[in-house]
């Protein structure tokens, strides 16, 4: 009981009571305070998780749309090279044949052997590309596994200066060094599907104009006794040099572009290489147990 003045009687049976009533409130409110930490740390880590899902979830929608275009890729019939160089080489024969006749040999042969050096196979391109699709894939897991394990292994378990800092790296520079990974391994997949192409228009405008102008020229091949006959069969020899000139120079000119592309991106490729390898000179992070301050468990105290 109160005294006239509020405060507690003095008492010994009451002042017992009154000092164990203090200790139960103190308990329950301490019990109260880490009751509320406890919420407040399970509504962090619930918050951080929802971020890194959604974070993860916007990347995973940029890696599935490079997984449609993976799918959607068109599939190459391997025996077309085959088929177009059987018909190029009877062709070019006659071809070299006729400027040999028609006395263009010395400027003719040259420039057709340059023509059919600069054939090519284009299903090693192909394979590539889908090759970089895989890695992309792979890629993606990467990232992922990293991601998960750190949200899902470490930040629950331990707090301190090396937890945030590896929260920090692995938010703002370790996955968006993965998202330049795979910006540039697609770069590279639609650079090589490119020049796959790049070849494939070119062998097929080769065969195109080899077979159009063989049997033009070897036509003219009787004729070249005459010198009618044989301007007539100049004529055409120049106007199919001129011809596979402008082929042969303008598929130059896109393999220096895509050459040009794929050094650039090799660069990128290894400037990220080197930051990948940063290590402990980058983050200066120590063993658990190294210094108390880096490493500390989470517990309910916490």
């Amino acid at each position: 009981m109160s005294n006239a003045s509020g405060n507690p009687p003095h008492g010994g049976q009451n002042a017992h009571l009154y000092r164990r009533a203090e200790r139960l409130r103190a308990a329950t409110e301490q019990a109260r305070t880490a009751e509320l930490a406890e919420e407040a740390r399970l509504a962090e880590k619930a918050r951080i998780a929802q971020r890194a899902q959604w974070s993860m979830a916007d990347r995973q929608a940029e890696w599935d749309t490079a997984g449609r275009a993976k799918a959607a890729q068109v599939k190459v019939d391997s025996n077309l090279f085959d088929r177009m160089w059987n018909q190029l080489k009877p062709g070019s024969q006659r071809i070299v044949r006729a400027m040999t006749i028609g006395g263009l040999a010395v400027i003719g042969v040259p420039l057709v052997v340059t023509a059919l050096m600069h054939v090519a196979d284009p299903t090693k391109y192909f394979d590539d590309r889908s090759t970089w699709n895989e890695m992309l894939e792979d890629l993606k897991v990467s990232a992922w596994d990293v991601w998960i394990t750190y949200f899902s292994e470490v930040a629950p378990y331990w707090m301190g200066h090396a937890s945030e800092t590896v929260q920090r790296y692995l938010r703002f520079e370790l996955i968006g060094m993965f998202d330049e990974l795979g910006r540039i391994a697609t770069e590279i997949s639609g650079t090589l599907t490119t020049l796959a192409w790049d070849i494939v228009d070119y062998n097929t405008s080769l065969v195109d104009l080899v077979t159009s102008y063989g049997p033009i020229l070897m036509a003219l091949v009787p004729f070249s006794g005459t010198l009618p006959g044989k301007a007539l069969l100049v004529a055409a020899a120049f106007g199919f040099l001129k011809l596979l000139w402008g082929l042969v120079k303008e598929f130059i000119g896109k393999l220096k572009s895509l050459d040009l592309k794929l050094e650039t991106l090799g660069h990128k490729m290894f400037e990220l290489r080197g930051l990948f390898n940063v290590g402990d000179n980058k983050l200066h992070l120590k063993p658990v147990g190294y210094d108390p301050n880096l490493w500390v468990p989470v517990t309910k105290e916490n």
